[in-house]
């Protein structure tokens, strides 16, 4: 018996040093944070210097090491060595741990929580080399309406992002607002609301890459809103919103709008029969990633994947 321990020994300890390593770590000194939010980072083993780096964005009532692990995202960094940095949000700034995305001073640039999220990427290239070619930003629910903020006000940070189940930026000042927002009210689609983008940053360049994922069966946050997602993001990119290509994957539809080259630049899936949060497909699959659980659907896709192939992180 004490023999097949001690032959056991080894495997069981590497088997706590990997799980040890998919604890996301957090890191306590990254500038002023005026928006006063946690930074928490994932870097897989072996990650060399000049690594993409993905900003995963958690929702309303999540904590960002779950939803990393939840949505899938740790078991594609291990996978595609890709360097993870996760925002956490206060009890303190929100009672729901929402990311403020409906208060005008946290989402304009250099201000408030999405001042905070530069500095902690900004930290992220100065500890790991990122490649900052390769810097992308995905967020669910009130995190997607936050990534949607970090995009329009940060186009030259990032070479891609990834809205899922949320609403167009700045459409909302306030909680009343953000209400009518994600109802996809007649009074909120008055409000101009492709304007926005195009007006959050004086940078110039050209505009990241956008995916946007949505539940048909959705009543928190409308399906229309993925329509005015990709108005918005199509306006930003000069092109126009009728969908140039349209596929069926794993059941679900995905439409694309190119350039005139013929390059995607905003994709959008729609997840049919699924309601709010982020499309899963556990098991162990090449192209399955994510874990069931509340706001995580199985739905035989994973968004995080598809993203991530979208984005060419991966194969």
């Amino acid at each position: 018996m004490m023999r097949k321990i001690c032959r056991a020994l080894p495997l069981l300890l590497w088997a706590s040093a990997l799980y040890a390593l998919e604890e996301p770590v957090e890191v306590t000194r990254f500038g002023s944070n005026p928006g006063n939010l946690r930074m928490l980072k994932y870097v897989p083993p072996q990650t060399a210097t000049g690594a993409p780096l993905v900003v995963v964005l958690h929702g309303c009532g999540q904590s960002a090491a779950g939803h990393a692990v939840a949505s899938g995202w740790i078991k594609l960094s291990m996978r595609w060595n890709v360097l993870l940095l996760l925002p956490e949000q206060k009890r303190r700034n929100n009672l729901t741990r929402c990311f403020n995305w409906f208060r005008s001073e946290d989402i304009q640039r250099d201000s408030g929580e999405v001042l905070s999220i530069r500095q902690m990427i900004d930290r992220m290239i100065a500890d790991h080399g990122v490649d900052q070619a390769r810097i992308f930003v995905t967020g669910v629910s009130g995190g997607g309406a936050m990534a949607g903020a970090l995009l329009a006000t940060h186009p030259e940070m990032f070479a891609g992002g990834a809205l899922i189940a949320t609403v167009p930026y700045g459409w909302a000042d306030g909680l009343f607002q953000a209400i009518a927002c994600m109802r996809a009210s007649e009074e909120s689609s008055a409000r101009g609301w492709p304007m926005p983008v195009r007006g959050a940053s004086n940078a110039g360049g050209s505009w990241p890459i956008i995916s946007i994922w949505h539940g048909g069966a959705d009543r928190i946050v409308k399906p229309a809103n993925a329509e005015r997602l990709v108005q918005q993001w199509t306006d930003a990119h000069g092109i126009d919103a009728d969908a140039d290509t349209q596929k069926t994957i794993s059941g679900h539809v995905r439409n694309t709008y190119q350039d005139s080259s013929g390059k995607d630049l905003v994709e959008m899936y729609l997840i049919s029969n699924m309601g709010h949060g982020m499309p899963v497909d556990p098991g162990d699959g090449p192209d399955r990633c994510g874990e069931e659980s509340y706001f995580f659907p199985d739905a035989d896709i994973c968004a995080s994947y598809h993203i991530g192939l979208f984005w060419g992180l991966g194969s």
